[in-house]
């Protein structure tokens, strides 16, 4: 992450018990999203998704995820009620959310910077 910046924007993490990061998430009052197919459509909570202003909790679901999820995230989010993959619903997610103005966001802090061309690749490192 490092490497391509955005550090205030969102964290990647393994973590051993996720139970209670959970449960420490909400307790310092943040949001927690449950990506899943058995939950309500995105396209009709998106907008209210969109205006939470405290920091979201993304969980992507997968097979046989324990109920607990469920039960204690804030929102179970269906991008489709059919199986998809998690990846894809994750990238899904985030552009609607973000209204597609993710892919226009240039990280301030990045040390890699790609230059887009037709062909070929440019990176330019910044220390």
């Amino acid at each position: 992450m490092e490497e391509w910046g955005g550090k205030s924007y969102f964290k990647l993490e393994f973590v051993s018990n996720p139970k209670t990061l959970v449960k420490n998430w909400k307790e310092k009052g943040g949001k927690v999203v449950h990506l899943t197919m058995y939950g309500l459509n995105l396209t009709e909570k998106v907008s209210e998704l969109a205006q939470i202003n405290v920091p979201l909790l993304v969980i992507v679901g997968s097979e046989k995820v324990e109920g607990w999820y469920y039960y204690n995230a804030d929102y179970n989010i269906a991008v489709s009620n059919q199986p998809h993959s998690e990846v894809s619903a994750l990238a899904i997610f985030l552009d609607r959310i973000y209204k597609g103005e993710e892919l226009n966001i240039s990280f301030s802090d990045a040390r890699l910077l790609i230059i887009p061309k037709e062909r070929g690749k440019e990176v330019v490192r910044r220390e």
